[in-house]
């Protein structure tokens, strides 16, 4: 049945399980330049802060909550791909990556369609980043990539 649905209007809140929320906001911050909208982190009855609500451009907002165990279990897991829009922007973030030295990333790699660049995060979770413009048939996919198994 398809388009009987209403239509959804975009994502709202990336939730990250993590065994650490201030790393894990550094790294986010520095990645991706996020912004802690610390009015929105959530405390518990104890008063201490178990997520950080964080704010990146051109995303949705970002849920850092802490739960260690589930972090663990999600280690390598690639829970969200994003769009850059060509070859080009995936160079400029493997250079932006290179330049902070200590972000385990892929680099630019061919997949079967496009071009991608993994990131790892502190919990080892791998974020994508793919080209919205891909390649023909001429370039072979990197099948023996680790980052094409996540």
């Amino acid at each position: 049945m398809t388009g009987d649905a209403p239509k959804l209007d975009g994502l709202r809140t990336l939730k990250f399980a993590v065994a650490d929320c201030a790393r894990s906001l550094a790294f986010y911050e520095r990645v991706f330049g996020a912004e802690r909208i610390a009015a929105a982190d959530h405390v518990d009855a104890d008063g201490n802060i178990y997520a950080y609500i964080c704010r990146i451009d051109g995303f949705a907002t970002l849920d850092l909550r802490l739960l260690p165990e589930h972090a663990k279990a999600a280690k390598r897991f690639d829970p969200v791909t994003l769009h850059v829009p060509d070859l080009a922007a995936l160079e400029a973030w493997s250079e932006h990556l290179d330049s902070l030295g200590d972000i385990k990333h892929s680099g630019v790699f061919a997949t079967g369609l496009s071009w991608a660049v993994g990131i790892e995060d502190p919990d080892g979770r791998v974020i994508k980043l793919f080209s919205r413009i891909g390649h023909g048939p001429e370039v072979q996919a990197d099948k023996d990539n680790p980052w094409m198994k996540n």
